[in-house]
C-alpha cells in the first residue's frame, strides 16, 4: 500500500536525504528510475527527462462528483510536476477511482492516482498484491520541496502540516519511491515531512469535504481509513499551460 504515515525515522531520513541531495529548483533535469520497479499497473512511457521548467501549469482533475482545480507548483517540484503532466496527459488517470479516504488521527486526504483502481470496480479495501493503493507507472523518481513545509521536532519525530488545499505525493515509505498515487488534502494534516508538495487546490475543496463527509465504505487500518462510500471517479485529468 502507498502512502503510510511511516516512523519518525522514516520522515526524517526523507528530510535529510532533501537536504543532503538538494537540487535547485526549478530543476533543469530529471530522472526516472525503471531498474528493480514493479511492472506498471497501467502501460505508461517513462517521462522525458528534460522538463519545461519555466512553463505554468494548472490541472482540473474532472470527476463524477465535480471538478478540483490545481495550481501545479512547476518552480519548487518541477519533476515531481513533469511527471504529473506527462501522466495526465496520456489519460493515465482516466477511468480510474479515488480508493482511500481518511477522516481521523489529524489525517484529512483523499487518495488518487492508482489505476488498478478501476472506475468499475468495486473497492473492497484489500491489501493483496495487485489491489488498489498498491499500484504505479513503472518507474520512481526523487522527492522534491520537502524543506517548503512547516515542520516541527516532537517526541515522535518530526512532524509537517500539510495545510487543506495541498496536494502531494503518495509514497511507499521512502524519499525516491514516488510514481502516480498522489493525495488531495481537505484539512490541515500532520504527516511525517515525506511526501511532496507539488500543487495548490484552487477549487473544489467542498467536494473533497462532501466525499470525507459520507466516510467509508470499508477500512484499511482502523475507523476512519477506508474507501469512500461516495465513490468517486476520475473522467479526466486536463492540463493547461501558460
Amino acid at each position: 500500500m502507498q502512502w503510510v504515515a511511516g516512523s519518525a525515522t522514516a520522515a526524517a531520513d526523507a528530510v535529510a536525504e532533501a537536504e543532503g541531495d538538494a537540487v535547485a529548483e526549478p530543476a533543469t533535469h530529471c530522472t526516472y528510475t525503471t531498474s528493480g520497479v514493479a511492472p506498471a499497473a497501467k502501460k505508461a512511457p517513462v517521462p522525458p527527462t528534460a522538463p519545461n521548467y519555466k512553463a505554468a501549469y494548472t490541472a482540473a482533475i474532472k470527476t463524477n462528483v465535480g471538478t478540483i482545480g490545481i495550481s501545479l507548483l512547476n518552480s519548487k517540484a518541477t519533476c515531481t510536476v513533469n511527471s504529473f503532466v506527462h501522466l495526465a496527459t496520456a489519460g493515465y488517470f482516466n477511468a480510474s477511482q479515488c480508493h482511500r479516504v481518511t477522516t481521523t488521527s489529524g489525517l484529512y486526504v483523499l487518495q488518487c492516482g492508482d489505476p488498478q483502481a478501476k472506475a468499475s470496480t468495486k473497492l473492497t479495501c484489500s491489501q493483496a498484491a495487485n489491489s488498489p493503493g498498491t499500484g504505479g507507472p513503472g518507474y520512481e523518481f526523487a522527492s522534491e520541496n520537502l524543506t517548503s513545509l512547516p515542520t516541527t521536532q516532537t517526541s515522535a519525530g518530526a512532524q509537517a502540516t500539510y495545510k487543506a488545499g495541498t496536494v502531494a505525493m503518495a509514497n511507499s515509505g521512502g524519499a525516491g519511491t514516488n510514481g502516480s498515487q498522489f493525495f488531495l488534502v481537505y484539512k490541515n494534516s500532520t504527516l511525517g515531512p515525506d511526501y511532496t508538495p507539488f500543487g495548490t487546490i484552487t477549487s473544489g475543496l467542498d467536494i473533497l469535504q462532501k466525499v470525507a463527509n459520507a466516510g467509508t465504505s470499508c477500512t484499511y487500518s482502523g475507523p476512519g481509513d477506508g474507501a469512500p462510500k461516495e465513490r468517486v471517479v476520475i473522467n479526466s485529468v486536463t492540463i493547461k499551460q501558460t
